[in-house]
């Protein structure tokens, strides 16, 4: 049962990140900076009273995920293109995470963007105390189904506790058969997030990473250098992701790269690739944060106003 203060955070970080995701959503343009657009998102977030629940993501046509720009690189928008901007808020550790796909200068991929959109929708439309999971994934991929395009098999939804943005249960965008018996329970927080693509439908890790997280584990042996960094991370974004970009200014580039290196071969940190779909095909994604309670569900990243 959660507190009248639970959810009004909750409900706060909800507001922001859909207040956030709208933002960029306007600054995708062609020619537009990437490391301009996320900063002015992640910026947003913090003047709303919240703190980023991981680095804005910024991908781009087959890139689907976990792109955000490093220490000292950047992408323009193309011409054509699908960008994905992913973004989520902290408050007081209750988070929300959203998505939206821009599409530019291409019908097919407008379609493609509208399948994601969709399949967002039919979930929703089912999203109830107790659905199955695999009633979920079911509807999301029918709908990409029907328009002609392919489910994201490999790229799945998340269960989110305080914070915590992968709680426990993933989400497919298929109708996986090891999630029939699964249910989502009242007062279970939920990301949805339909990907889909024109490609095989699979993704692949890419060669780089600029997203990282502690792993809530303590090595020993650090370096000093290391272990200042590894208790600076701990203490401002506990186990959530961070972009090494915001450790910069703080930390200077040569001496966060050697300590990073350090808590990487520790294992107290992990990094997340840029994620690229198989084929080299573009990727389309929307995503929303739901709230599932007794008698109704609450979406939490719903935009505000008219």
């Amino acid at each position: 049962m959660l507190s009248d203060d639970e959810m009004a955070k909750i409900l706060q970080a909800g507001r922001i990140g859909a207040e956030a995701r709208e933002l960029g959503a306007s600054l995708v343009r062609p020619g537009a900076s990437a490391r301009e657009i996320c900063e002015e998102v992640e910026n947003l977030i913090i003047k709303r009273g919240a703190r980023p629940a991981f680095p804005c993501n910024f991908s781009v046509n087959e890139v689907a995920a976990h792109y955000t720009p490093g220490i000292d690189d950047d992408i323009r928008v193309p011409e054509k293109a699908v960008v994905k901007v992913d973004v989520g808020a902290s408050v007081d550790g209750y988070l929300s995470d959203t998505a939206v796909t821009v599409a530019i200068g291409s019908p097919e991929l407008e379609r493609l963007a509208s399948s994601a959109r969709e399949a967002l929708e039919a979930a929703a439309r089912i999203m109830t105390s107790n659905v199955r999971i695999y009633d979920i994934g079911k509807a999301i991929e029918t709908t990409i189904k029907s328009m002609g395009f392919r489910p994201v098999k490999n790229l799945t939804g998340h269960t989110i506790a305080r914070y915590t943005l992968h709680a426990g249960d993933s989400i497919p965008n298929y109708a996986d058969r090891s999630t029939f018996y699964r249910r989502l329970g009242p007062g279970t927080m939920v990301a949805v997030e339909p990907f889909s693509t024109t490609g095989r439908g699979l993704v692949i890790d890419g060669p780089k990473a600029y997203i990282y997280s502690a792993t809530g584990r303590m090595p020993r042996g650090l370096s000093e250098e290391a272990l200042e960094l590894y208790k600076f991370i701990v203490q401002h974004y506990s186990t959530l992701p961070f972009a090494l970009r915001w450790l910069q200014a703080e930390w200077g580039r040569q001496g966060l790269e050697r300590a990073v290196a350090e808590l990487i071969r520790a294992k107290a940190l992990y990094k997340y690739p840029i994620l690229i779909e198989a084929s080299g095909s573009p990727v389309a994604q929307f995503e929303h944060t739901f709230l599932i309670l007794k008698d109704r569900t609450v979406i939490t990243t719903l935009k505000a106003g008219p």
